[in-house]
């Protein structure tokens, strides 16, 4: 009789004990992210982590849903999934129990928000308007934004260099008429 009653309890407390630990909480980061980059998306457990358990992650963008196998050895709580949002917006993200092949559904569920910005701006190379007045730009900007500029008649060369995007360095020759920005040469040892 007592081995039948402490089987009872063991098996009721441990009944209680797995109702109580399950899909706690969702981290994401970077947050807010930006449209294109890849975000961290972290489930941990509330309470003793289950070690044997499923659970199904919707990212709330329409893609598909993933399920998770928890079980204790490669996959277990907490449990960080990588997600790329490309378009800005608000996005729903939660994790709930769910059964997966034989792994019972996970206790709990959780869920939070992401915010997708836009990405920003692509830096656009030079164009003609970013030649002084008196000066047309010879030829097209290159890839990294690099231009040159050749004045026309009584042209004045701007008393402040021109601003050039990163790794490019402003030039100005007077005798030639030509300014612009350039790409940075190798600096001689």
């Amino acid at each position: 009789m007592k081995y039948a009653a402490g089987f009872a309890l063991a098996v009721a407390s441990t009944l209680a004990f797995a109702q109580q630990s399950g899909i706690g909480s969702i981290k994401v980061e970077p947050s807010p992210a930006r449209g294109g980059q890849e975000v961290r998306i972290t489930i941990s457990a509330e309470g003793e982590a289950p070690t044997f358990c499923g659970m199904e992650v919707h990212f709330g963008d329409g893609s598909d849903s993933r399920n998770v196998k928890i079980d204790g050895k490669t996959n277990k709580f907490p449990i960080t999934i990588a997600k790329t949002y490309d378009k800005p917006g608000t996005y729903g993200i939660k994790a709930e129990g769910k059964k997966v092949t034989n792994h019972l559904k996970c206790m709990g569920k959780a869920k939070t928000s992401l915010v997708v910005e836009a990405p920003p701006a692509a830096a656009k190379p030079a164009a003609a308007a970013e030649c002084p007045q008196g000066y047309k730009m010879t030829g097209k900007a290159g890839k990294a934004g690099d231009f040159t500029c050749k004045g026309g008649k009584g042209a004045t060369a701007p008393a402040k260099p021109l601003p050039c995007a990163d790794g490019l360095e402003y030039f100005s020759n007077d005798k030639s008429q030509q300014l612009g920005c350039r790409k940075m040469k190798a600096q001689k040892k």
